[in-house]
């Protein structure tokens, strides 16, 4: 009950129930993996989905490093190996990251042919 009562409390004075450390800055962007949502400084917000924020969550946490492909689709096409519907599916969900996140011409997302993908704010 008092859980309750303060998260009520909290919306009625506007205080973010969310935990501040899962968010993670992009650019002019913040990801809100837990909540599927990328935030632009500008006000407008994409709604993701649970995959494309995770993929999206670990681009982030390794942000200037390159991911390897194959950790990627094991993690979260559960494959081994070189599946090659899985990783056109990829290529498709990294296509849609890049529309979402077009707003801000730093961000870019790079694929390493035959190696793995690599999330820049830099320009």
């Amino acid at each position: 009950m008092d859980a309750h009562i303060q998260g009520v409390l909290k919306l009625k004075n506007n205080i973010s129930s969310r935990n501040e450390s899962n968010l993670l800055k992009i650019g002019e962007y913040t990801l809100d993996a837990e909540h599927a949502s990328l935030r632009h400084t500008s006000g407008t917000v994409s709604t993701l989905t649970s995959r494309e924020a995770e993929v999206l969550r670990t681009l982030c946490q390794n942000k200037g490093q390159t991911v390897r492909r194959e950790a990627i689709l094991e993690k979260y096409w559960n494959t081994e190996g070189n599946d090659y519907f899985a990783s056109r599916s990829l290529d498709v969900f990294i296509s849609k990251l890049r529309k979402k996140l077009a707003e801000d011409p730093k961000v870019e997302i790079k694929v390493i042919k035959g190696v793995g993908i690599c999330l820049s704010d830099q320009g």
